[in-house]
C-alpha cells in the first residue's frame, strides 16, 4: 500500500505514461464514488488525457441525487458501460478505482488483467479481495474518497465551477453524515476550500432531500428498532411484510439511528427475495468493519455494510443479538465458538 504523501507523484507518472483513463466508481455509486470519478475526470482533462467514467448500473434506478447528477454531466464528461472498454482501450490505458477497493464492487473486474496500471483511491478496509495493484491509496482515516480528489484538484491546479465544487462537497457531507462523523481538521479545510470555489453548502445537502416514498421506507425501518442495552441500536423490518428495499435507505436508516445515544447502529431489509443487505453505522468506539465481515462484508470502522444470502432477518438480529448483548462490547474471537453453538450456517453472498 502507497503513502498518501506520494499520490500526485504517482498519479503524475502513471498520467504521464498512459493516454487514456478509465475511472471506475462502485457498482450502484454515491455521490462521494461519483463526486470522486468527476473529479479525477477534471484532472485528467487538465493533463490532456481522455478519460472515461464507467457506470454499468441502471441509471434510472440508482437513487435520486446520483441520477440527477449523472444527467447533468453526461454531455461533459465520457460514461460507459464496462462492456464498452474493448472499444476504447489502447496499450496505454489506466484503470483508476474512486472509492472502491475491492474486485467484487466493481463492473469491471472482468477489465482488470486488461490493464498494466490500476490507481487505487479509497477509504474503505483493505482484505484478501482488495485489486492486486502496487498503487494502493487507501487510507480508513480519511473522510471520504471527495475529499482526497479534492485535494488532489487543487494541487494540479484545476479550475472547477461551482456544480463540480457541489458535486465535491456533497460526496463529503454524505460519507461524513453531515460533517458529524469521521472528520479531522483537513476535512474542514477541503469543504471550505470547496466553498470558495463557489460549493454552497445548502444545495449540496438538498441533494439528499428525500421523496415521501423513499422516506416512509426509511422510517419503517427506523420503527422497528431495539435498543440491546442501549449501546447498540438495530433496526429491521419486520420478516413478514414482503417489503423490498432500496440499498441507500437501508443505509439512511443506519445513519438516521446515530442521532440517538449508541455507540453503533445496524439496519437490515431485504433488497430481492433472499437477500438482505446490512447496513452499520458507528460513532468510532467500535469498529463495525468487523461485525460485517463476520457475514461477508467490509467497510471501515465508521461505515460498513454486508449482503446476506438465505438467511431470514430474525436469525441475522438473534446472532447480533448474541454476538453484541453479552456484556456490551465485542468479543470477536469467539465467534466461531458461537456459531456453532447456536447451529448457525451462513450462506454468503458478495
Amino acid at each position: 500500500m502507497q503513502d498518501s504523501r506520494n499520490i500526485k507523484t504517482t498519479l503524475d507518472e502513471l498520467l504521464s505514461k498512459n493516454d487514456r483513463v478509465f475511472i471506475v466508481p462502485h457498482n450502484r455509486p454515491d455521490m462521494d464514488a461519483l463526486g470522486a470519478a468527476i473529479g479525477m475526470s477534471l484532472i485528467c482533462k487538465k493533463n490532456k488525457k481522455r478519460s472515461f467514467i464507467v457506470i454499468d448500473d441502471n441509471i434510472e434506478k440508482l437513487e435520486s441525487a446520483t441520477r440527477k447528477v449523472i444527467e447533468e454531466i453526461e454531455s461533459e464528461f465520457d460514461i460507459i458501460k464496462a462492456s464498452d472498454i474493448p472499444n476504447f482501450i489502447t496499450d496505454k490505458s489506466l484503470m483508476v478505482c474512486v472509492d472502491v477497493n475491492k474486485d467484487y464492487l466493481i463492473s469491471t473486474k472482468k477489465y482488470l488483467s486488461d490493464f498494466s496500471d490500476i490507481f487505487v483511491i479509497d477509504h474503505h478496509k483493505t482484505d484478501e479481495h482488495t485489486i492486486k495493484t502496487p498503487y494502493l491509496f487507501v487510507d480508513e482515516k480519511l473522510s471520504s474518497a471527495c475529499e482526497e480528489v479534492s485535494r488532489l484538484l487543487f494541487s494540479y491546479g484545476v479550475k472547477i465551477n461551482k456544480d463540480h465544487a457541489n458535486y465535491l462537497l456533497a460526496g463529503i457531507i454524505l460519507d461524513t453524515n453531515k460533517l458529524s462523523k469521521n472528520v479531522s481538521t483537513e476535512t474542514f479545510s477541503v469543504a471550505t476550500k470547496l466553498t470558495s470555489k463557489g460549493a454552497d453548502a445548502t444545495i449540496a445537502n438538498n441533494m439528499f432531500l428525500e421523496d415521501f416514498e423513499h422516506d416512509r421506507a426509511i422510517q419503517r425501518l427506523v420503527d422497528n428498532t431495539t435498543f440491546p442495552n442501549f449501546v447498540f441500536a438495530i433496526a429491521s423490518d419486520k420478516e413478514d411484510s414482503g417489503k423490498i428495499y432500496d440499498v441507500e435507505d437501508i443505509a439512511k436508516a443506519s445513519d438516521y439511528l446515530l442521532k440517538y445515544q449508541v455507540n453503533a447502529t445496524f439496519a437490515m431489509g431485504y433488497i430481492d427475495e433472499e437477500t438482505v443487505s446490512i447496513s452499520a453505522r458507528s460513532k468510532g468506539i467500535i469498529d463495525v468493519s468487523k461485525i460485517m465481515r463476520l457475514f461477508g462484508g467490509g467497510g471501515n470502522e465508521h461505515s460498513a455494510a454486508a449482503r446476506v444470502k438465505g438467511m431470514s432477518i430474525d436469525n441475522i438480529k438473534k446472532f447480533l443479538n448474541d454476538v453484541l448483548i453479552p456484556a456490551g462490547y465485542l468479543e470477536y474471537a469467539d465467534i466461531n465458538a458461537l456459531r456453532e453453538e447456536e447451529g448457525m450456517t451462513l450462506n454468503l453472498t458478495k
